[in-house]
């Protein structure tokens, strides 16, 4: 069995980094180039080292708050992209690189907890691990692209001050400029970006002929059809696929439970 140690990365171990994302995966370099330029202003990562050589990772997002009806906005520690090279696997390194990431958050005065598994059997995973449970549900609309409405794509910064807006009221989550950056232009590389949109906003990027709409969010959710047909048709898709927070449904962010109302306005998510 390979001893590895771990220790939070330092800006020389991005290169091995980007690669080993690569291969875990699938992004191009010039995508986890965009993540690692902007890392230190969202967060931090724990890695793993077995003689010497990078072999796994766990990054912490604390760019987010849970803004509402709280006196004080938590803020939130957002455990992403976990990967361990495949040699590596089954050795315990995962377990012991999110449960490092965790306490990595904690560390930055992350007083909630929070990811996003990748696929279902890691809910469970979570759980045992963190204690965590899926805390809020989504399900998944889709329609046919048409231009109903004009469209325009945004900034950061305007697409935040809308977002502030159209949520005032509400538990949500609020990230911040640098976190909203990034989702700008993870869904830029991927062929989309951050829009207005008839009464909304929206975030997309592109999967081939189909747009998938991250977020949506507008004053009447009976626009919200509209709103991802024109961004698709906009971004050349033939379909636009979308979320909308539900009570039940396809699983979504998972948290130790009681942290997170049922009714936060959550959606923006790196998956």
């Amino acid at each position: 069995m390979a001893d590895y140690t771990l220790r939070e990365y330092r800006p020389g171990d991005v290169p091995a980094l980007s690669y080993l994302w690569r291969d875990v995966f699938g992004d191009p370099l010039p995508f986890t180039a965009e993540f690692y330029a902007m890392l230190p202003d969202m967060g931090s990562a724990v890695v793993a080292e077995v003689d010497g050589k990078l072999v796994g990772a766990a990054h912490v997002l604390n760019g987010f708050e849970l803004a509402g009806r709280r006196k004080k906005a938590p803020i939130v520690g957002y455990i992403y992209a976990v990967m361990v090279a495949p040699e590596y696997r089954s050795l315990g390194i995962g377990k012991a690189l999110t449960v490092e990431a965790a306490a990595l958050a904690k560390k930055r005065e992350s007083t909630l907890l929070c990811t996003l598994p990748a696929d279902a059997p890691l809910y469970g995973w979570y759980h045992r691990l963190l204690g965590f449970e899926c805390v809020l549900h989504r399900t998944e609309h889709e329609v046919t692209c048409e231009a109903l409405d004009d469209v325009m794509e945004m900034s950061a910064t305007e697409y935040l001050l809308w977002r502030e807006n159209l949520l005032a009221g509400k538990n949500y989550l609020r990230p911040s400029q640098p976190t909203m950056e990034f989702m700008r232009r993870f869904c830029k590389f991927f062929g989309g970006g951050l829009y207005a949109c008839g009464s909304g906003i929206c975030t997309a990027e592109l999967d081939g002929d189909v747009c998938l709409v991250k977020e949506i969010i507008t004053r009447s959710p009976d626009d919200c059809a509209a709103i991802a047909a024109s961004v698709g048709k906009q971004l050349g898709a033939k379909k636009s696929i979308y979320y909308l927070p539900s009570r039940e449904g396809e699983s979504y962010i998972a948290a130790q439970p009681g942290s997170i109302p049922a009714d936060c306005v959550w959606n923006l998510s790196f998956d």
